[in-house]
């Protein structure tokens, strides 16, 4: 159980430093490249939606190590079989939707900008290697 207290730790670091440099890089962004509106407004979305979720996750971990309890029964939930061929079922299906929907999208986007055809077609591209190198890493991992 210890070892997975340490886990939660190291979840709640990387939340924290997340946030810490999320906010380091947007108010440096802002400051040193005198953005436009549109790109301020772009920023802000992400981080405050990156924000959120990992302030969440700091606020929904840290009960977890104060209570012994709800630490067993996460640990329970997170190691179960089949929670995490759940989870491994559905990343592969996203994985293979988001693709088709990004292939239409840039098909449907050839008709009116090529840049944006490009851009997702990179996307599919940069989608699939990083696909087959972590395949590749997991193949020779377990």
């Amino acid at each position: 159980m210890e070892e997975y207290r340490k886990k939660l730790r190291r979840r709640i670091t990387l939340s924290v430093i997340f946030c810490l440099s999320g906010l380091f890089i947007y108010f440096a962004l802002i400051r040193i490249t005198g953005a436009p509106e549109y790109t301020k407004g772009i920023l802000i979305g992400v981080l405050s939606g990156s924000l959120t979720v990992s302030v969440f996750n700091i606020f929904r971990l840290m009960p977890l190590l104060q209570d012994e309890e709800k630490l067993k029964k996460a640990y329970i939930v997170e190691t179960d079989e089949r929670n995490t061929l759940i989870q491994k079922e559905s990343a592969r299906t996203v994985l293979s939707i988001s693709i088709m929907i990004a292939a239409l999208a840039a098909i449907a986007a050839s008709f009116f900008n090529p840049v944006i055809t490009l851009t997702l077609s990179a996307n599919i591209i940069l989608t699939g290697i990083v696909s087959i190198a972590v395949t590749a890493y997991y193949n020779k991992k377990l």
